[in-house]
């Protein structure tokens, strides 16, 4: 089965002029798609409740699974009722109270003289200011909790209990054969059952009075007789009900609902529906897969049973006798619930799928946005990708190309040599720098390479010679030279003259460059040194001091 598909209610109903039923019914197209009956002799007319619920279940489980009718299916029921009454109380009582009066009420029905009864409580569209027009039903306590307990148990889903009453209402609503066109009209219906007639006043498609009347005919007593006794049950009672029109429904075999309309004596007009052996065409349409002999035998009860849970939707007044009245047997098979503030959440199984589906078009939609919003993105990532892939390409294809090359003729030995062998000298100077350093001797700048420029502070004289003279030992034909000699205090000293050298003896450190790159000589001091050495005065070329 689709979960999201809404699946069709199955109604089940039990009268003792048909038996019981069992139909679904695609409630859009007005067509039954399953349907089965069962004759029955375990139901007691006399106390309106199954006397053997033992054989009910049997009943039900056979009907429902000649039908294939699947586990978990919702079932709605429809029973005979044992009391039904419209009436009205205070405006201002409550829930509480208005229970407690109805309960009082029931006891004064004889059939809840040794049993409490189950019933259901509406208010109708006629309530006033003052007053609170109400309409309740009730059928045995016990026999409810019995069912619910044989519906638990073959595997199916309790949706709602009705009675005929409400059940045959609504199916001649939904078949159109009554008019409820005007809300405000008045009109009277009469349903005809074996043991009882009974004469619903009507104000649009709600309840505003009814009165039953117990009557006794079969097929042992005369037609006549038959006739004689309806019409005298129930001609004083629409004499004093004024109405627009008034239809009469026939259940039973013995009367037929035509012959009753030719000879009721009323100034309303006057219109029939039978529902029983004198129907001449089936009440509704049904599939192919339904015998032509079942189709004359649906009943009203069970096509309103059948369409419960769509026609709520339509009608003021819905009653539903599985409720907390029932107990435990009751609250144990509903759903989770919460409330928040005045609302009550349900988690049934169509709210699940509700939300579940509302949840999902809200993902949907933030998914949508995030991807409008990133797509500039994405498409700029693409191109990068795609960039980076066709470079990655490039350089696969040159590692193939290079493969024998890289693999046979690269020789990681060789080139280390080879490596050391061009950079001989730098490394030299490496080694020298850092192992040759004397004591209070440092460095301040150091440059190896192609051109070799050290640079330095000392606090003696001594040592930056000793330093010198490291560098010069290692490779004698170098060009290197020590370039700057002096004070650190007076920004160096340029010359090597005798007297220089002789003041910076008592200096607190001297700086010192080495290097071979070209000396950089500023235009007077270049004019004093040609001067200098056109004297007699030269100093000596600098040598490597030797030990």
């Amino acid at each position: 089965m689709d979960l999201f598909k809404k699946s069709s209610a199955v109604g089940v109903s039990l009268t003792p002029e048909r038996g019981l039923e069992v139909a679904q019914i695609d409630f859009a197209t007005g067509t039954v798609l399953k349907y089965a009956v069962t004759p029955v002799d375990y139901y007691n007319v006399n106390q309106r409740e199954i006397a053997d619920l033992d054989r009910f279940k049997e009943a039900l489980a056979d009907l429902l699974q000649q039908l294939e009718i699947s586990k978990g299916t919702e079932l709605v029921m429809s029973f005979p009722a044992a009391d039904f009454r419209v009436t009205e109380y205070p405006q201002s009582w409550e829930e509480v109270q208005l229970s407690n009066a109805v309960e009082d009420e029931l006891t004064e029905n004889f059939l809840f003289k040794d049993k409490d009864p189950g019933f259901d409580i509406v208010e109708l569209p006629g309530s006033t200011m003052q007053s609170k027009q109400v309409a309740y039903e009730a059928i045995s306590q016990g026999m409810l909790i019995e069912v619910a307990r044989i519906v638990e148990d073959l595997g199916c889903k309790l949706r709602a209990i009705d009675t005929s009453v409400n059940s045959v209402f609504n199916a001649l609503l939904y078949l159109r054969r009554i008019d409820t066109s005007d809300a405000e009209a008045n009109w009277n219906l009469l349903v005809i059952e074996n043991n009882c007639c009974r004469v619903m006043a009507m104000q649009g498609n709600s309840y505003k009075d009814v009165y039953e009347e117990h009557i006794s005919i079969g097929e042992v007593l005369e037609e006549a007789e038959n006739y004689t006794t309806v019409l005298n049950a129930v001609e004083p009672i629409l004499k004093n009900l004024p109405a627009k029109y008034l239809c009469v429904v026939s259940k039973t075999d013995v009367i037929s609902a035509e012959i009753v309309a030719n000879k009721l004596n009323v100034s309303s007009a006057i219109t029939y529906q039978e529902a029983n052996k004198f129907c001449t065409e089936p009440l509704i349409n049904v599939s192919e897969g339904i015998d032509d002999m079942y189709a004359g035998l649906i009943s009203l009860d069970v096509i309103g049973a059948a369409i419960y849970r769509e026609i709520s939707q339509f009608v003021p007044v819905t009653f539903n006798l599985f409720n907390s009245s029932l107990g435990e047997v009751y609250t144990n098979q509903q759903p989770p619930e919460i409330k928040i503030g005045d609302k009550k959440i349900v988690f049934s199984n169509e709210n699940l799928i509700k939300a579940f589906l509302l949840i999902l078009a809200l993902l949907i939609i933030i998914i949508l946005l995030i991807f409008l919003l990133l797509n500039p993105q994405i498409s700029k990532l693409k191109g990068d990708s795609d960039a980076l892939g066709q470079e990655i390409s490039k350089l696969e294809q040159d590692c193939n190309e290079h493969k024998d090359v890289l693999e046979e003729k690269f020789d990681e030995g060789y080139q280390v040599k080879t490596g050391l062998e061009q950079n001989k000298a730098v490394y030299s100077y490496y080694t020298i720098v850092g192992t040759e350093i004397p004591r209070k001797l440092w460095l301040t700048h150091l440059k190896l390479g192609d051109k070799i420029s050290i640079e330095g502070q000392a606090d003696n004289l001594e040592s930056v010679y000793g330093f010198f003279r490291s560098i010069k030992d290692y490779n004698p034909e170098s060009d290197i030279k020590l370039q700057k000699l002096g004070l650190a205090a007076s920004q160096g000293t340029e010359s090597f003259d005798t007297e220089s050298l002789l003041t910076s003896i008592n200096a607190d450190y001297y700086e010192f460059k080495i290097s071979n790159e070209p000396e950089i000589v500023p235009n007077d001091l270049k004019k004093d040194t040609d001067n200098k050495n056109n004297s007699k005065s030269d100093l000596p070329d600098l040598e490597p001091i030797k030990e």
